[in-house]
């Protein structure tokens, strides 16, 4: 009868012992997600300082464009380029983890903002970025220097850093801050934005503000979140930080299929993109946590204040957005991503939440 009881005892405290700590888990101490020594010194010697390019970007279709691309010694001669105007913004796009130039992302990005009378430069940092991931994090933060060392020689021609904007993606989103922070330590002054698109979470999602992008790196910072648990991360690195859907996972065309990992990741962006082509139409909610947002309990807040992805984004209204979109292209919903009724996409636990599935 003991034997019995204690069987029963013992099965009771397994069926409902609480959820795991982390240290019934472990911690990580690996290659992914913390990177142990990831932010260690990393160092680009003048030898292979030939493998940072400025490719800028001319007139034309992403296929056609003139495209010229100067070393890390040539500033003076980028500055005489004929499709470059300092007078102008300037937009350069930073290459994210194993992205070679030649791929369209950045060409067809490039071409919007030149539409928009920007200077585009796509920097090419490919050969940093093709290794073995953690490495590649590492060296980020020696592209971020020597990429600021460049830009800082550019202004001794005309470039402006209250007119030059950066914008990455993934590992590119995190890149941007290496370059800011540095291009700060050797000029004084902080260039004008930062876009953020769904910034790399391996490697960084547990590091401090100076060893990922942080709102402090320029005058102003954006980051668009589409794969927070994934290759992304949560926190809220913005002035101004968009949640899409939640920023978990993105919904999809067929609404049975699962958008995973990188079809969510990438999504950010896809919106950014569409975003620029349809100023104020992805119109976000004010939320008061992240947790908030995950949870979908923003539309009840008061007052309801809002944001616009993109360029129009208010900068004097700094704070976690929630962004609501439809299953398919061109995804904004206007104002009635304001609206709950319309929010397509409710927390996954709600297919389940019957006691008994019957089918």
């Amino acid at each position: 009868m003991l034997t019995k009881t204690l069987l029963v005892l013992i099965t009771f405290l397994q069926t409902n012992a609480a959820a795991p700590s982390r240290a019934d888990l472990g911690y990580a101490t690996g290659y992914i997600p913390d990177c142990p020594g990831v932010n260690k010194t990393a160092i680009i010697t003048k030898h292979n300082l030939k493998y940072l390019g400025f490719i800028v970007q001319g007139l034309g279709s992403p296929f056609t464009a003139k495209r010229k691309r100067y070393g890390y010694y040539q500033m003076a001669e980028l500055a005489k380029d004929p499709d470059v105007d300092f007078k102008r913004k300037t937009l350069i796009y930073v290459l994210g983890y194993t992205e070679p130039a030649h791929y369209p992302i950045p060409w067809t990005l490039g071409k919007v903002y030149k539409d928009l009378g920007y200077n585009v430069i796509v920097l090419d940092i490919n050969r940093y970025t093709t290794t073995y991931y953690p490495v590649a994090s590492r060296l980020m933060r020696a592209v971020g220097l020597r990429t600021a060392e460049a830009l800082l020689n550019l202004t001794k021609y005309g470039l402006n850093p209250k007119k030059l904007e950066l914008i990455g993606v993934s590992l590119g989103g995190q890149t941007i801050s290496f370059i800011a922070k540095n291009f700060y330590k050797l000029s004084g002054t902080k260039v004008s934005r930062l876009t953020g698109l769904d910034p790399a979470g391996p490697c960084f999602r547990n590091m401090g503000p100076e060893d990922r992008l942080d709102k402090s790196d320029a005058d102003f910072v954006e980051s668009v979140h589409t794969n927070i648990d994934g290759y992304g991360m949560a926190y809220p690195m913005g002035h101004v930080s968009y949640y899409v859907n939640g920023g978990e996972y993105q919904i999809i065309d067929v609404e049975f299929l699962p958008c995973m990992d990188l079809c969510s990741h990438v999504r950010s962006y896809i919106l950014w993109h569409t975003a620029l082509k349809n100023p104020k139409k992805f119109v976000a909610i004010k939320c008061d946590s992240v947790q908030q947002a995950r949870n979908y309990e923003c539309y009840d807040r008061k007052p309801l204040d809002i944001n616009y992805l993109g360029l129009f984004a208010n900068k004097n209204k700094p704070g976690i957005y929630f962004l609501s979109t439809t299953y398919t292209f061109p995804y904004y919903l206007e104002m009635n991503g304001t609206k709950k009724e319309f929010n397509l996409w409710s927390q996954p636990a709600l297919y389940n939440k019957e006691d008994v599935l019957t089918m």
